[in-house]
């Protein structure tokens, strides 16, 4: 879950919170940044049969376990439910946000 709160500045990268991460709410702050950025469709693009992920599960692929592991960890953090589907990345944009 760290990959989506603390990240690069590109336009591909996760939104930073828009607040300190604190002990006492940093899984719940974790989650909520996972959440959102699989939701967000710039990002990622997620339906049962065909996903469309970031290339940050691709270069952090061993962070996510096996490929059965990276689909339970989206399906978990996204609510789809997902069924052998294609997995494809999307073009990662490496400028600068706003």
């Amino acid at each position: 879950r760290i990959h989506f709160a603390i990240n690069c500045a590109s336009k591909s990268c996760p939104k930073l919170l828009n607040e300190a991460y604190q002990e006492k709410k940093l899984n719940n702050q974790l989650d909520q940044a996972t959440r959102n950025f699989l939701s967000d469709s710039t990002k990622n693009i997620l339906n049962n049969l065909e996903l469309k992920l970031s290339k940050i599960f691709l270069w952090y692929g061993n962070d996510f376990g096996s490929k059965e592991e990276r689909l339970n960890f989206i399906a978990k953090y996204s609510d789809i439910v997902i069924e052998r589907p294609n997995i494809n990345y999307m073009n990662y944009n490496w400028d600068l946000n706003q």
